[in-house]
């Protein structure tokens, strides 16, 4: 095993400007795919209540458990594959998944089809992000890399924002109806057509995908042995401080994001009595309007704090965080339509930042050879807090303490506020133990090492 080396930035080969940035909006577009077909269901709360007679808290397994169980226990398998094989194939193969499986909801007709169809949704989207946090950071030097990442990440909030969008417009034309017929299917509600709706067009992207080309992994060859478990858990012990604070500050984030977002559209239209097309429309463009502000803007703003360094875009993110916090203790409580919105759109740019700029920070920490593992590792921890218990906290607190039809407001703002305000916390941590430092990268099967630089001991 050779000594480990630094990798110096200008020795690296990055993909032409064109290329790079073709590979990021294809991923940007399936990533837009990914979260339409995770959020969509948030729309369709009350007509599947009201067919399959269950509960805001059932409802929640749906949305979280079932879909982050599987998303995150798959992923840490499937990125070492990641780390070994051919990233678009993986990617493709994936998008079929994730596609067919949503597609696969709009047929099932009790609550435990349903569980299963979102088992698999999260199998199939648990390829997508660990693959391309790999394949961006192999893309751009330092200096565009918090920029790409943010585009890429921007396809999170646009595809929730879609997810409303796309879900109102289908259950404002097809509700009146009642049902439709479709072909070897029969009658299915407007809940159903719009699963298979958001579902079906994932296969053209998974065409794509086999088409593509592989950029260098970490400036060398398009494929990599890959670092063993034991490097890869030798580095996190090394940096345990820094990635451990990071990690877990976007888990908050999460926390507090998807406790609300999954429930805003049923907010305004229990609270503000809005139709459940407004309801879909105000929370979609809020999503998207968000998501521009803060993974382009965050984006660009942190390439340039600290010259693109972790330490930037950590102290950064640990701003935004606290009017992440202002924003979500706003906009449940607001008695003004206008005003839960302008919130809303505040709380969500700030949760936004840290969905480009962390996993940036955390990437740029990270060797080559181990990059999708730990991105796997990121996605498993912030989803297993996130994904899986944000949504369902958020019931939770509601059925059992506000227990009344607009009592869903005052536990978005236990989860939202609280999650925030412990990320702040988590994301200062992580930045002062990244401000002394810079960045590792690995060659070939070099042991890893810490990425914070060296200095001489003063300890005794």
């Amino acid at each position: 095993m050779r000594d480990a080396a630094p990798e110096a930035e200008d020795d690296r080969q990055y993909p032409k400007p064109t290329l790079a940035w073709a590979i990021v909006a294809m991923l940007f577009v399936a990533y837009i795919f990914s979260f339409i077909d995770r959020m969509i269901i948030g729309l369709l709360v009350e007509p599947m209540k009201a067919d399959l007679g269950v509960s805001d808290t059932q409802i929640s397994l749906l949305q979280g458990m079932a879909f982050a169980l599987f998303y995150t226990l798959a992923g840490l398998p499937i990125a070492r594959l990641i780390d070994r094989k051919p990233r678009m194939r993986i990617i493709a193969v994936g998008v079929a998944v994730w596609s067919l499986m949503t597609a696969a909801c709009g047929v099932a007709s009790q609550y435990w089809h349903l569980f299963i169809a979102r088992m698999g949704v999260g199998v199939g989207e648990a390829t997508l992000s660990p693959a391309a946090y790999s394949l961006i950071t192999d893309s751009f030097p330092k200096k565009r890399l918090g920029l790409a990442m943010g585009v890429y990440g921007l396809g999170s909030a646009v595809g929730a924002g879609l997810a409303f969008l796309i879900g109102a417009a289908v259950v404002r034309l097809v509700v009146e109806a009642g049902s439709v017929s479709l072909p070897l299917i029969g009658d299915v509600s407007a809940w159903q057509l719009t699963f298979i709706i958001v579902g079906l067009p994932g296969l053209l992207i998974a065409l794509v995908f086999q088409f593509m080309p592989e950029p260098p992994r970490g400036g060398g060859a398009t494929t990599a042995e890959g670092a063993s478990l034991g490097e890869v858990f030798a580095f996190i012990r090394a940096n345990m401080a820094a990635l451990g604070a990071a990690i877990a500050a976007v888990s908050c984030v999460n926390f507090a994001v998807l406790g609300s977002v999954s429930w805003v559209a049923v907010m305004f239209v229990r609270v503000h009595e809005f139709s459940l097309s407004d309801a879909g429309a105000a929370a979609g463009f809020g999503l998207i309007i968000g998501g521009v502000i803060g993974l382009i803007g965050g984006g660009a703003l942190t390439d340039r704090i600290d010259g693109g360094s972790p330490h930037g875009r950590l102290k950064f993110c640990a701003f935004a965080a606290i009017t992440g916090t202002i924003g979500g203790l706003i906009f449940p409580l607001a008695s003004s339509p206008a005003v839960a919105i302008g919130a809303f759109i505040l709380f969500f740019s700030s949760a936004a930042v840290p969905v480009g700029a962390a996993i940036t920070a955390i990437q740029q920490m990270t060797p080559a050879s181990m990059r999708a593992t730990i991105g796997a590792l990121y996605i498993f921890v912030v989803n297993i807090i996130g994904l899986a218990l944000g949504p369902s906290a958020t019931a939770i607190v509601g059925d059992t303490f506000f227990p009344t039809e607009t009592g869903i407001r005052y536990a978005i703002v236990w989860t939202a506020a609280l999650g925030f305000l412990i990320a702040g916390v988590l994301f200062t941590i992580a930045a002062l133990k990244t401000a002394k430092g810079g960045t590792l990268t690995a060659k070939g099967d070099a042991p890893p090492a810490p990425f914070l630089a060296a200095e001489p001991s003063t300890e005794s």
